[in-house]
């Protein structure tokens, strides 16, 4: 999984993610939305507001799966 870019919105509470998995190869990314409440859901670690400010690439991979574990990927967008 390669995660293209991400930023947590404080305004309005929602973490933005463009990824690509394995299988997107460099043809394709997908995108991701995920409110407050959802990255706690999701999240493999006890996490609040202010950490979201500092998240690396690892932890978002690991919310990314977890998602995935109960929904479908997002549509495929062309790079």
């Amino acid at each position: 999984m390669v995660i293209h870019e991400s930023y947590y919105n404080e305004d309005n509470g929602r973490l933005y993610i463009e990824f690509s998995t394995d299988e997107d190869g460099d043809s394709f990314y997908r995108i991701l939305e995920l409110s407050y409440d959802e990255i706690e859901f999701y999240s493999p670690n006890i996490i609040d507001e202010e950490d979201l400010l500092e998240i690396d690439n690892e932890y978002i991979s690991e919310l990314i799966k977890q998602y995935l574990t109960n929904n479908d990927l997002p549509e495929e967008l062309t790079l």
